[in-house]
């Protein structure tokens, strides 16, 4: 089939998908939440068959850009209150369904020539993200709390089951995987893309989803049986420590299930040497949460685990993409995170106001974080700059941290990244 033909029959589809919805709000046979999902699932069936309808990646970016604009048309016109009524009828800020075809389009890009894993990936996207939302809004009455959003219990169980529909049929009936291998790839990537799903807000799960899932199939896939149940098993373990002390850290729900994927991050890019440093920065956490007076303990969301993701990852993120070597790598994670518990304890006195960093404290923390660093193939002389350079950084950060609230974690990340950089290149 020619592609513009493909083009022209597709946003028909779409756009009598959205005719339709709009008429079931109008008319009062559809919610607000019910009528968007409705087209959220018309769409995601409808670019499903792309892989055998479409030969050409930049047809598919063609259309994806063409529909990115008639929906915005239809969002900033008179549009919105008719023909879009079914995408905006919902009172909450979301740019999920300009998102759609963005996600659909990279997602052809990555897996144009690999259908079964672009039809799962879309399948999380369609089915699974469907039906967290409306089992959640409909019976959701356990609810946790995000930076941008709230959510409940029984929505990110009901995305874990359908996704593990979603992943474990098709690999069933179209891969050569044993049996035991679909089960720990279906575990572990309905957990991380839930975990995905419950820490984003605004639409971003609609871009998030269906990429991260591809990458991770993608990347999986290949791997031994023996290296799946690892994976799996640390991710549910993850999962398992964070939910057994909720009443001892202070992470609200989405802070929860971002550090879930973070500490997966590192083990998985890492190694047990960084998911084990990770876990010495959470123990703390815990420590100065219980010896802190009730007066001030604050409720941490999600901008917390990406103040100390960001920085610490970085290093992961190049050893991986080949920049610098696996080890290098390593330390570099585990020594940012060494400076970044040194300024957590000086920002701890602050917030207590307390006169002094307690510098003292904070180099015994850091050295502590350090630890793991002896099971890699390192000079010991190179646990020196970390935590010297940490010194003056936590001192200059007790007193910077004055100021909104806002900034505080920006501030953090923004001195690990310059001084992990600083003693890397010493």
């Amino acid at each position: 089939m020619h592609p513009l033909i493909s083009i022209l029959i597709t946003l028909a589809g779409l756009g009598i998908v959205i005719l339709l919805a709009g008429w079931g709000v109008r008319a009062g046979k559809l919610s607000g939440e019910m009528a968007r999902k409705s087209v959220h699932v018309g769409m995601g069936l409808l670019c499903l068959p792309f892989p055998w309808i479409f030969d050409s990646v930049l047809a598919v970016q063609i259309l994806a850009g063409i529909a990115v604009l008639s929906l915005l048309a239809v969002r900033i016109t008179k549009l919105r209150q008719s023909l879009g009524s079914a995408l905006f009828s919902v009172k909450r800020l979301s740019i999920g369904e300009l998102l759609f075809p963005v996600a659909v389009a990279w997602l052809f890009t990555l897996g144009w020539d690999r259908p079964l894993l672009y039809g799962i990936s879309l399948l999380l996207l369609t089915l699974a993200d469907t039906a967290g939302a409306l089992i959640g809004t409909k019976f959701g009455k356990k609810l946790y709390h995000t930076t941008s959003a709230t959510k409940s219990h029984i929505g990110s169980i009901a995305f874990f089951v359908t996704a593990c529909l979603c992943i474990s049929l098709p690999l069933y009936l179209y891969s050569d995987l044993a049996p035991l291998s679909i089960l720990f790839l279906t575990l572990t990537i309905s957990l991380f893309t839930m975990a995905l799903e419950g820490a984003s807000g605004h639409g971003l799960d609609n871009l998030l989803i269906p990429i991260a899932a591809f990458l991770l199939l993608d990347y999986y896939i290949e791997l031994p049986g023996s290296a799946m149940f690892w994976r799996s098993f640390i991710l549910l373990t993850l999962l398992a420590l964070l939910m057994a002390t909720q009443r001892k850290h202070s992470f609200n729900g989405g802070a929860l299930l971002t550090a879930m994927l973070y500490g997966f991050s590192a083990f998985t890019l890492g190694g047990v040497p960084c998911l084990l440093a990770a876990l010495l920065i959470f123990i703390n956490h815990i420590i100065a949460q219980h010896n802190m007076p009730k007066d001030y303990i604050v409720t941490h969301s999600v901008e917390v685990i990406a103040a100390i993701a960001i920085p610490s990852l970085l290093w992961l993120t190049l050893g991986h993409g080949g920049v610098i070597s696996h080890t290098t790598a390593q330390f570099g994670f585990i020594a940012t995170l060494s400076i970044i518990i040194y300024m957590l304890h000086t920002g701890t006195q602050q917030h207590l106001q307390k006169k002094s960093p307690s510098l003292v404290v904070g180099f015994v923390l850091a050295l502590l974080t350090l630890s793991p660093a002896l099971m890699l193939d390192v000079p010991l002389t190179r646990f020196i700059p970390p935590l010297i350079v940490g010194l003056p950084v936590a001192w200059f950060y007790f007193y910077w941290k004055n100021g909104p609230v806002s900034l505080h974690w920006v501030k953090l990340s923004v001195l690990a990244t310059a001084a992990s950089i600083f003693i890397m290149i010493l």
